[in-house]
């Protein structure tokens, strides 16, 4: 009877200080995922565009203005807002290829005096005729 007695004092399970910790960590990370989440997406967007414009700069109109025409076109089509074509910068390579590079820098307010700042950076090859 002592073993039962025993035992039935002992804890089980999270104590009101665990499941506090446990909720503000929670809450944390759906702020970050829900302020931070919509950039991502768009910066994936932007890579798609990116591959796209590479993949089919073959029949586009050679040189850096024809590049950045169909950047600013697929953006706009996109509804990409933010980033427009001044955040690209076209390189050339060599005879007909050239090196497409995306940087932007954007600043997101999180909560109370917190913002997370946020650097997307990707590159492409474009071959032209």
């Amino acid at each position: 009877m002592r073993h039962l007695d025993t035992r039935r004092w002992q804890q089980r399970g999270m104590g009101l200080m665990g499941l506090l910790v446990t909720i503000n960590l929670v809450a944390f990370f759906l702020t970050l995922l829900l302020k931070l989440g919509p950039l991502y997406v768009q910066f994936w967007t932007v890579r798609s565009i990116m591959h796209d414009v590479a993949a089919s700069s073959a029949t586009l109109p050679s040189g850096p203005r024809g590049l950045h025409e169909s950047l600013a076109k697929r953006l706009n089509i996109n509804s990409i807002t933010g980033i427009d074509a001044k955040n690209f910068k076209i390189a050339k390579q060599d005879k007909a290829t050239y090196r497409i590079d995306f940087a932007s820098e954007r600043r997101v307010h999180l909560f109370y005096n917190i913002d997370a700042v946020v650097v997307l950076t990707h590159h492409v090859i474009a071959k032209t005729h």
